[in-house]
C-alpha cells in the first residue's frame, strides 16, 4: 500500500486551495476599492481647498498686480501631489500585474499538478488489485 491520496483528494484540495486564493483576492479588490475612493475623495478635498486661492492669484497677475510665479506657486503643492500619486498608481499598478501573472501561473500549475496525481493514480489501481 502507498500513501498516495485518492485521485479525488488531489483534485478536491487544489480546487479548495484554488476557491482560497479567489476569496482573498476579491477580498483585496475590495479593500482596495474603497482605499482608492477614499484617496480620490481627499484629493477632491485638497483641490478644492488649493482652487479658491489659485484663482484669487490668476486674478491678480492678469491684472498685473502679482507675477505669474505666484500663481505657479500657488498650485505646485496640488500639482506635486498629483504627481506622487501618479507614481503610486503606476507603481503599484505594475506590481499587481506581476503578482496576479505569478498567482495565475501557481493556479495553473496545482491544476496540472493534481491532474497528473489523478492520472497517476489510476493507472496504479488497477495493477494493485
Amino acid at each position: 500500500m502507498t500513501a498516495t491520496p485518492s485521485p479525488s483528494t488531489a483534485s478536491q484540495q487544489a480546487w479548495a486551495l484554488i476557491e482560497a486564493e479567489k476569496q482573498r483576492d476579491r477580498f483585496i479588490r475590495r479593500v482596495s476599492t474603497i482605499a482608492w475612493s477614499v484617496t480620490f475623495a481627499i484629493v477632491l478635498l485638497f483641490a478644492g481647498l488649493t482652487l479658491p486661492a489659485f484663482i484669487e492669484m490668476f486674478r491678480g497677475a492678469l491684472a498685473g498686480n502679482l507675477p505669474w510665479i505666484t500663481v505657479v506657486g500657488t498650485a505646485t503643492p496640488f500639482i506635486s501631489t498629483l504627481l506622487l500619486l501618479s507614481i503610486l498608481v503606476a507603481a503599484l499598478s505594475t506590481v499587481g500585474v506581476f503578482l496576479r501573472s505569478r498567482s495565475a501561473s501557481l493556479a495553473e500549475i496545482q491544476l496540472r499538478l493534481a491532474a497528473l496525481e489523478d492520472m497517476l493514480a489510476s493507472r496504479n489501481s488497477p495493477n494493485e488489485k
